[in-house]
C-alpha cells in the first residue's frame, strides 16, 4: 500500500503581504482611482438635496381626567401617558389629506409658483418624516427635496404650513370638543337634578308613609316599654284577682260554717198558764172558803170546789211556774262575711274586665309590634337604596362638576393668548428656516467609501493575480 506523504504548508509573514503589495502597486492604485473617480463623477451628477426641519411640543392641558389602573399599566409600558397622542399626531401629518390642505393653503397665501415645483403626494409621503423623540414631548417633523422640487425654501415653506394648519385644526377640534362636553355635561347635569328631586320625593314619601331610623327606634322602644308595662299590669291584675277569688273563696266557705240566725237576748218571766193556773186555784179557794161560810151550803158542792182545787193544784205542780223567752237574729259574723262578700264581688268584676282589657291591649300592641320588626329590614332596604341612588347621583354630580369645571380651565387655556408660538396644544420651538448646505450627496463620505472599496477591490486582485501566477508555476515540468 503507497504511502501518502502531507507536506506542511509554508507559513505567510507579514513581509511577504507587504511584498505583495510593493509588486502590485499599480494595480492597487488603478482600482483605487477607478473606483474614486466613477463614484466623484456619480455624486457630483447627482441632484442636490436639502432638508428642512421644526421642532415642536405637544403641550398636554394641565385638567387631564385621571386615569385608571389599566390605563397606567399601558401607559408606562407605551413610555408615557401621552406616547399615543404624539405618535397619532406624527402620522397625521404624513396623511394626504393633510398634504393637500397644506398645499392649497400655500396657493392661497401667494406661494403657488412654489407649490409648482413641488413632488406629488405620493413622492412628499415618502420624503415627511414625524419623529417621536424618546422620553420627551417632542416631535421633529423633517422634509427633504431637490434643487428641482424647490429645495430648502420649498421645504421649509410647506412645513411650517403643516404644522400651521395641525394647529389650527386641533385648536378647532379642541374648541369643538369643549363645546360639545360643556353641552353634555350641562344636559347630563340637568338631568341629574331631575333624578335627584325625584329621588329625594321619593325618600320624603317613603319617610312620611314608613318614617325612618330616627322614628323607628323611638317607636320600638316605646312599644316595647308599653307591652312591658301592660306585662306588669296585668301580671298585677292577675295577682289581685287570684288573691280576690281565695279571699271570696274562704269567705264562701266561712259562711257556710257560720249559721245564719243567733241569739240576740234571753227574758225569763212567769209562765202565763201557771198563773192562770194559780189564779184559777186562788179563785177556787176563794169560793170554797166564801162558799164554806155561807150557811145552807151543800157538803157535795163543797166537795166538787176541793175537787177543783185538787185538780188545779195538780195541774199548777206540772206546769213550770217561769218561762224563757229567746230573741234570736242575723249572725253579726255572717253579716261581716256577706258584707265583704257583696264588696269583693264588684272588685273581682273589676279585675276580671281589667285583665280582659290588657290582654286585647297586649295583643293589639303585639301585632302592632310584629309588624313594626316586620317592616322595619324591608323599609330599611328600600330607604337604604334610596339614600344610595341618592349618593350616587350626588357622586355623579361632583363628577359632572369636576369635569365641568376642568372644560371651563381648558377653554379658558385655549382662548389665553400667549407670546409663544402655542395654538391647538402645539407649540413650535424651532420653526422649520431654509438652510443652503445639502444633506445629499455627501461628497466626504462618498469619497471615503469609495477609497475603501477601491483598496478593497485592489487587494483582492493583486491576490488572486498572485495565486493563479503560483498554480500555473507549479504546474510547469
Amino acid at each position: 500500500m503507497p504511502l501518502i506523504t502531507l507536506m506542511p504548508q509554508s507559513e505567510e509573514h507579514l513581509r511577504n503581504y507587504l511584498h505583495l503589495i510593493r509588486k502590485h502597486d499599480f494595480t492597487l492604485c488603478l482600482s483605487v482611482l477607478l473606483v474614486l473617480g466613477t463614484a466623484l463623477v456619480i455624486s457630483l451628477r447627482m441632484p442636490k438635496t436639502y432638508a428642512a426641519s421644526t421642532l415642536m411640543q405637544l403641550v398636554q392641558p394641565s385638567a387631564t381626567p385621571s386615569l385608571s389602573s389599566t390605563n397606567l399599566f399601558q401607559s408606562v409600558l407605551s413610555g408615557g401617558g401621552d406616547r399615543r397622542a404624539m405618535e397619532t399626531l406624527s402620522s397625521r401629518f404624513t396623511t394626504e389629506s393633510m398634504l393637500n390642505t397644506a398645499m392649497e393653503n400655500l396657493e392661497d397665501t401667494r406661494h403657488i409658483q412654489a407649490v409648482a415645483f413641488l413632488p406629488s403626494i405620493g413622492k412628499l409621503k415618502r420624503v415627511l418624516t414625524a419623529q417621536v423623540q424618546p422620553d420627551s414631548d417632542y416631535i421633529v417633523l423633517s422634509l427633504e427635496l431637490t434643487e428641482a422640487e424647490g429645495g430648502e425654501r420649498n421645504a421649509a415653506l410647506l412645513i411650517n404650513q403643516l404644522v400651521a394648519d395641525m394647529q389650527v385644526l386641533r385648536s378647532v377640534d379642541e374648541k369643538t370638543k369643549l363645546a360639545e362636553r360643556r353641552r353634555f355635561l350641562k344636559e347630563k347635569q340637568t338631568d341629574i337634578d331631575v333624578e335627584t328631586n325625584q329621588s329625594l320625593n321619593a325618600i320624603l314619601q317613603f319617610v312620611r308613609e314608613n318614617g325612618s331610623p330616627e322614628i323607628w327606634a323611638p317607636m320600638l322602644t316605646n312599644l316595647l316599654e308599653r307591652r312591658a308595662s301592660l306585662i306588669t299590669q296585668l301580671a298585677a291584675t292577675r295577682q289581685n284577682l287570684d288573691a280576690t277569688r281565695s279571699h271570696i273563696a274562704y269567705l264562701e266557705k266561712q259562711l257556710r260554717l257560720l249559721p245564719e240566725q243567733t241569739q240576740l237576748s234571753e227574758t225569763t218571766t212567769h209562765n202565763p198558764v201557771w198563773l192562770f193556773q194559780q189564779e184559777k186555784l186562788f179563785t177556787l179557794k176563794s169560793q170554797r172558803v166564801a162558799d164554806a161560810e155561807k150557811v145552807g151550803k151543800d157538803v157535795s158542792e163543797l166537795k166538787g170546789l176541793d175537787a177543783q182545787i185538787t185538780e188545779a193544784e195538780r195541774e199548777a205542780e206540772r206546769t213550770a211556774p217561769t218561762t224563757t223567752t229567746v230573741t234570736a237574729g242575723t249572725s253579726p259574723s255572717y253579716t261581716y262575711i256577706q258584707n265583704q262578700l257583696l264588696a269583693l264581688t264588684p272588685a273581682l268584676a273589676r279585675y276580671e274586665n281589667a285583665q280582659k282589657q290588657l290582654h286585647e291591649q297586649l295583643q293589639h300592641l303585639g301585632t302592632e309590634l310584629e309588624q313594626l320588626i316586620a317592616q322595619m329590614p324591608e323599609n330599611q332596604y328600600l330607604l337604604t337604596q334610596l339614600l344610595a341612588r341618592v349618593q350616587k347621583t350626588n357622586a355623579l354630580t361632583e363628577e359632572i362638576a369636576k369635569r365641568a369645571l376642568e372644560a371651563e380651565i381648558l377653554s379658558a387655556e385655549s382662548t389665553v393668548t400667549t407670546s409663544r408660538n402655542r395654538l391647538g396644544g402645539i407649540e413650535i420651538i424651532d420653526r422649520a428656516v431654509p438652510r443652503k448646505i445639502p444633506v445629499s450627496p455627501q461628497l466626504k463620505l462618498i469619497v471615503i467609501i469609495a477609497g475603501v472599496v477601491g483598496l478593497t477591490v485592489g487587494v483582492s486582485i493583486a491576490l488572486y493575480t498572485e495565486y493563479f501566477s503560483r498554480a500555473s508555476e507549479q504546474h510547469t515540468p
